[in-house]
């Protein structure tokens, strides 16, 4: 086939996948970017002053709490973003460097940095580094030393937020105003309102209740996590130990039923041997009568031919020379008892049929059968009628069988080492290759352009055929 000239194909550029520690970079880097963005967002705050006023006008302490509880919540929205940016940060740098301290040196160091960096620069929404803020550093170690078992980010982010969401409520505790909670412009202004408000008291209470029962909602979250993921392992570890039994009792029943096989196989050659050797005795008798020497014969034959196949199922070495026709016309009569004998088509290529080639015929015919078998329940999956075709070319040196089916093909191409493509109680394809390599041949697997799938089996003929 002859390419247009007009055309060349030009071999695509090489991208290289995403790693997961760039992923995790840039998950990192975007999560800054938000913080960034959300210094800068003021509508939250003009709310939390408006419920100020209305609770200054009307003296009722929910416009209060309603207050604080917004203001909280837009403080663990702001410490959310930095901190899991610099979380996720950490873990790709861990990642790309193999030094898995920076997990936890890069956050730490760098969130007071940023809030540092914020003051320094007299931000327009800088927010303050107090107590609340060191514990979240604190809480960054915590939860990288409670949720170390657990894989994926997500699950450890989750933790993080949910304690952040603790310690922000100790920032409009008024009580806790002395020791470095809250010193921020606005929590400053909600605490001095409750004050003016007497609703102190009664605001310290509301803010420690929260804190603590959040705190304790995000340690029983991490611990969840920490434990569902713990037995999910163990469900997985479980599920491959079942698999590698399953499998081990599989192969132990294939090797003694294999055992069984050869030890009964062998205890038949012995009687045969008597058959064979009582037969040359009578052929060999001047006495045995000549018009019933052709009977004898006929029973010669059919005792040597079953003693020839008793000898390829015992041993895979044993070979004899056997025509390309003869070999699918003993497949063939193996196909014949089975419901798809009727649906397969036999083609043999131009001077294929006298070809010749040494091999143990009782495996490889077993091994085409079970590709026939596959084939025939490929196409039995399809509305349509079932068409498989077993076909015969020949060259000078070697042979070639080819079994295409109808059928929808194959999802992944399957490999030889593979077990039987629509679960055939057969030998399989592992077997299959094993007797095509025992021949000196190579088998191949692919689908069809107009569908189906197409199994290739190259044999050499045998040497004086070849020349």
């Amino acid at each position: 086939m002859q390419k247009d000239k007009g055309t060349t194909k030009q071999k695509p550029k090489y991208k290289p996948p995403l790693r997961n520690s760039d992923f995790t970079l840039i998950l990192g880097f975007f999560s800054l970017c938000l913080w960034l963005f959300i210094l800068t967002w003021r509508r939250p705050f003009f709310a939390v002053y408006r419920l100020m006023n209305l609770a200054s006008d009307t003296g009722d302490g929910g416009y209060l709490f309603a207050a604080a509880g917004l203001l909280v919540l837009f403080n663990t929205l702001r410490a959310v973003f930095l901190y899991l940016g610099w979380f996720f940060v950490g873990d790709g740098l861990a990642e790309l460097t193999k030094k898995k301290s920076l997990a936890t040196i890069v956050p730490t160091v760098a969130i007071p940095l940023s809030y540092q960096i914020l003051a320094l620069l007299e931000a327009y929404a800088k927010p303050h580094f107090g107590v609340p803020a060191i514990m979240g550093v604190l809480t960054v170690i915590l939860v990288r030393f409670l949720t170390k078992d657990v894989p994926g980010r997500l699950n450890s982010a989750l933790a993080i937020s949910i304690m952040l969401f603790s310690f922000q409520w100790l920032d409009i505790v008024p009580a806790l105003t002395e020791y470095g909670f809250g010193w921020g412009e606005i929590s400053m202004a909600v605490k001095e309102l409750a004050v003016l408000m007497n609703r102190k008291h009664l605001l310290d209470l509301l803010g420690i209740i929260a804190f603590l029962t959040v705190l304790l909602s995000g340690l029983v979250t991490s611990e969840l996590l920490v434990l569902s993921t713990l037995q999910i392992k163990s469900m997985q570890k479980i599920r491959k130990q079942e698999r590698h039994l399953a499998q081990l009792r599989e192969e132990h029943l294939k090797t003694r039923s294999s055992r069984e096989i050869q030890n009964l196989v062998h205890d038949l050659k012995r009687p045969l041997t008597t058959i064979v050797g009582l037969l040359d005795v009578l052929e060999n008798n001047p006495n045995f009568p000549q018009n019933h020497k052709k009977h004898l014969n006929v029973a010669k034959d059919a005792a040597l031919g079953m003693n020839q196949m008793i000898s390829e199922i015992l041993s895979s070495s044993s070979r004899r020379v056997i025509t390309i026709e003869e070999i699918i016309s003993y497949v063939m009569a193996q196909v014949s008892p089975l419901d798809f004998h009727k649906h397969v088509k036999v083609i043999f290529g131009e001077n294929c049929r006298e070809k010749r080639v040494e091999m143990n015929v009782v495996r490889f015919s077993r091994a085409l059968v079970n590709l026939l078998d596959n084939a025939s329940r490929a196409a039995k999956s399809i509305e349509r009628k079932p068409q498989i075709l077993l076909e015969a070319r020949c060259d000078k040196v070697s042979v070639t069988f080819i079994i295409k089916d109808n059928g929808p093909g194959f999802d992944q191409v399957p490999t030889p080492d593979s077990g039987s493509t629509w679960n055939s109680t057969g030998l399989g394809l592992a077997f299959t290759k094993e007797v095509v390599l025992e021949h000196g041949g190579n088998i191949s697997m692919t689908n069809a352009p107009t569908g189906g799938g197409i199994v290739t089996i190259h044999l050499p003929l045998k040497k004086e055929e070849s020349h």
